[in-house]
């Protein structure tokens, strides 16, 4: 029968964390190999344990191995698992050293806690298993004082002399040839004969002429030589006339449109008889002037009755019932209300 070491070993071989139900747990990282210069020892690499005493809860991979190496039951092997920690826990409360062969021994503190230490001789790592620590004798590096091989020259070599001459004369050729290009190319100088300033400029902007404003003034008036150009009349359309200034200066006048002028509203004169349908009383003239012009806007034969205090609107005069009712119901089809009034 395999103890619980056995299967702790095998299992701590092939995981990184295996739990001691009723004890604790521990967790493996991998540690890189390393080399100690002062004792000359190379060790390769190696799985690190850390034993926390809180991990208690089953996760049942401890006690599946233990059943199953050992042809057991689960409740059987959870019996002797319970009985085999109690003895550890009862040995470090007791003050003794509990070591576990190839994993570490752990001990208890004064405050309670459980100390573990790692077992340095055995290698829980597979990659690194069987492998031990390989030792060596360091020497110091020889230091080389031969004199090198390629010696440096310190001297610079000569600089030939610069040869201005060449310079300006490649100073005065360049812009030359720029120019030759440039100004038949880029410029009307050629087909006009003129030079300016701005031709040799290859930044100056290139477009269409500008023209200014200009006022000219004239000290007095001179003599019109067409009177009857003077005479522009406005018409019911704009248009554009020729006015003379002299006999030889003449330019182009736009003429507005004529305005139309309003004209005063009719006031019909009485009529001694018939009816009259009123739609509107003012006392102020020009709101009874308007409602007349809307009205006559509208078609009707609208007029303004005197006398009285509020001057009166009339949509129209009707003689007979028949005028005066077609006339009622035109006023009505206008959202018009009125009243009869009889001359």
């Amino acid at each position: 029968m395999q103890g619980f070491e056995e299967i702790l070993i095998e299992l701590l071989l092939r995981h990184n964390c295996v739990v001691v139900p009723g004890f604790g747990g521990f967790v493996a990282k991998q540690v890189s190999a390393q080399i100690d210069f002062e004792k000359g020892l190379v060790s390769p690499p190696r799985k690190e344990l850390l034993f926390n005493r809180f991990l208690l809860t089953d996760d049942g991979l401890f006690l599946a191995e233990y059943s199953r190496r050992n042809g057991l039951f689960y409740e059987e092997a959870k019996s002797k698992l319970q009985a085999y920690t109690d003895h550890l826990l009862q040995s470090l409360r007791a003050g003794e050293y509990v070591k576990v062969p190839k994993i570490g021994t752990f001990s208890r503190e004064h405050d309670g806690q459980i100390r573990f230490e790692q077992d340095r001789f055995f290698n829980l790592l597979l990659s690194s298993y069987g492998l031990g620590n390989l030792s060596f004798v360091a020497h110091e590096a020889e230091v080389n004082n031969e004199a090198p091989v390629i010696s440096l020259q310190t001297q610079l070599p000569e600089r030939k002399p610069i040869k201005w001459a060449r310079i300006a004369a490649a100073a005065c050729f360049i812009p030359m040839a720029f120019y030759s290009v440039w100004i038949p190319a880029k410029t009307p100088a050629l087909s006009s004969g003129l030079f300016s300033i701005s031709d040799f400029n290859p930044f100056s902007p290139t477009g269409a002429p500008s023209y200014q404003k200009l006022q000219l003034g004239v000290d007095e008036m001179p003599e019109v030589q067409n009177q009857e150009a003077l005479a522009l009349k406005k018409t019911s359309t704009a248009r554009y006339a020729d006015y003379y200034w002299t006999s030889k200066v003449h330019f182009k006048v736009k003429l507005p449109k004529e305005k139309p002028q309003a004209q005063a509203p009719q006031i019909a004169a009485p009529v001694s008889s018939g009816f009259d349908v009123i739609v509107g009383c003012f006392s102020n003239q020009q709101n009874a002037q308007n409602l007349l012009l809307k009205l006559q806007r509208d078609g009707f034969a609208a007029r303004i009755i005197p006398g009285g205090t509020l001057i009166r609107v009339s949509a129209g005069n009707a003689q007979t019932a028949q005028d005066l009712k077609a006339l009622q119901q035109r006023v009505a089809s206008r959202q018009l209300q009125g009243w009869i009034y009889k001359n």
